[in-house]
């Protein structure tokens, strides 16, 4: 008697526990996914004052300390799509940095800070600057790269691809991707629009070039059903206060 009892025991509490594995898997695949995005361009000790897109080198320093001690953990690339597709788990404070333009600013001043801070992030790159005047080296991008930083596709000479043919908008991106795997050895997959200005056909280029997707100006935060080709980002203006910067980490505006 006392046998069938620990059998019938034994298999409840094998129920129990299947009825708790299935709840936790459940929630993690219905789980709620927000990821916020943020775009910074030039970040420099000195920006100039008539130009929104140059950003202190102080404050951005006060952002990642915030985004560092609150328990954010930012994300590869290859993370935020994993989570966007429910491929993996979201950690509980997922966040997604970003850079466009490749500007010289990154190296000496930005990618220390994010060392500093054990800090992921992507560097959208436009392939005709490298080497450029105002841009990073070869040296910096391949260095930066080994060390946490993803370089991503952001076209060969900064247009405004809407007002450019089909042809002129493929050879755009697909010769960025072709000098990119040419300096890396890394082929890129996610695309940011320049100026955040595209149009159907430009959708039409990525897909075809079997680009995972690509980001726009705005938006709010990244869901699992953002479209993958208008992918939000907020952008961290030279007004933005601290203040600012917290609210919009966490609302997307």
């Amino acid at each position: 008697m006392r046998k069938i009892m620990g059998i019938a025991f034994a298999f409840l509490l094998l129920l129990v526990s299947n009825a708790d594995y299935m709840s936790t898997a459940s929630a993690k695949q219905t789980q709620n996914v927000e990821i916020p995005v943020l775009l910074y361009h030039v970040v420099k000790p000195d920006p100039d004052p008539n130009n929104p897109y140059q950003f202190s080198l102080e404050e951005f320093e006060k952002h990642m300390a915030y985004l560092h001690e609150n328990g954010y953990r930012t994300l590869t690339m290859k993370q935020y799509f994993n989570i966007l597709d429910k491929k993996a788990a979201m950690p509980e404070k997922p966040i997604l940095l970003t850079f466009d333009d490749n500007s010289n600013d990154f190296y000496p001043y930005v990618y220390p800070v994010l060392q500093k801070y054990g800090m992921k992030a992507t560097q959208f790159t436009v392939s005709d600057w490298v080497n450029g005047s105002w841009n990073m080296t070869s040296n910096e991008i391949l260095t930066v790269m080994e060390n946490g930083i993803d370089i991503q596709n952001h076209s060969v000479s900064h247009p405004f691809l809407a007002d450019l043919s089909r042809e002129q908008q493929y050879e755009e991106i697909n010769d960025t991707t072709t000098a990119l795997k040419e300096l890396t050895g890394r082929a890129t997959n996610v695309f940011a629009y320049p100026y955040g200005n595209y149009n159907a056909d430009t959708i039409s280029v990525l897909e075809e070039l079997g680009f995972k997707g690509a980001f726009k100006v705005g938006g709010g935060l990244s869901t699992d059903q953002s479209d993958r080709y208008e992918l939000p980002r907020i952008m961290i203006l030279q007004n933005h206060t601290l203040d600012d910067f917290i609210r919009m980490v966490k609302t997307g505006y």
